[in-house]
């Protein structure tokens, strides 16, 4: 028996949509990913870090870093911590042993030096290489700062062992001398009141505030 097929059949799938449906090829492919923007490597004269002076750099006890940054241009300064924002710059990363600064505006990246005042757009490679050689040198750091501390502590406590017993104003002249190192050391403060000439002398040494 001939069966006729109208125009409309010919160019329609209805017939076939149970199937299709079951996706017996499977899933299409995902469209490919975007692609990551590569950050724009300039010359000291182009980038965004031209007018910006580095003018501080001040590491707390807890390793965090605040760096003081001069706009030469408008004479703004700020202060930036670490994923700080001001003007449109981020603070990326801060080297206190090399005296540095990783600062980042859109997709341009530009380390800082103190010491020299230059200006360089670095690659992203390069800024994770400065964040870690930053993590590396502040361990070393506190590391050194606590078997410092360790030494101190464990030489006044021999010291006092080996002294004989004070009395009158020796024994006061020596708690003194006592107080003041161990405020030097950032340790808990005996129970005694300083005296004018004690915090004189430390505000000189710059251990407490004017």
């Amino acid at each position: 028996m001939l069966i006729t097929l109208s125009v409309a059949d010919e160019l329609t799938f209805d017939h076939y949509q149970v199937i299709l449906d079951r996706k017996p090829f499977g899933n299409p492919p995902p469209p490919p990913p975007e692609p990551t923007p590569t950050p724009r490597i300039l010359s000291p004269s182009e980038s965004f870090a031209r007018q910006l002076k580095l003018c501080a750099l001040i590491e707390d006890d807890d390793g965090s870093i605040q760096v003081g940054i001069i706009n030469m241009q408008t004479q703004n300064s700020f202060y930036l911590k670490i994923g700080d924002i001001e003007e449109g710059v981020e603070l990326v990363s801060a080297n206190y042993d090399e005296e540095s600064a990783v600062l980042k505006k859109g997709d341009e990246l530009a380390v800082l030096s103190f010491q020299t005042g230059t200006v360089q757009p670095i690659t992203q490679e390069e800024a994770r290489s400065h964040i870690e050689r930053g993590r590396t040198g502040y361990a070393a750091r506190r590391k050194a700062r606590e078997e410092a501390r360790k030494r101190r502590q464990e030489a006044i406590e021999q010291q006092a062992r080996q002294e004989p017993a004070l009395t009158g104003d020796a024994l006061e002249k020596h708690l003194q001398e006592y107080q003041m190192e161990v405020i030097r050391q950032g340790l808990p403060p005996l129970p005694i009141p300083l005296t004018e000439e004690m915090d004189a002398q430390l505000v000189a040494e710059g251990i407490l505030p004017p």
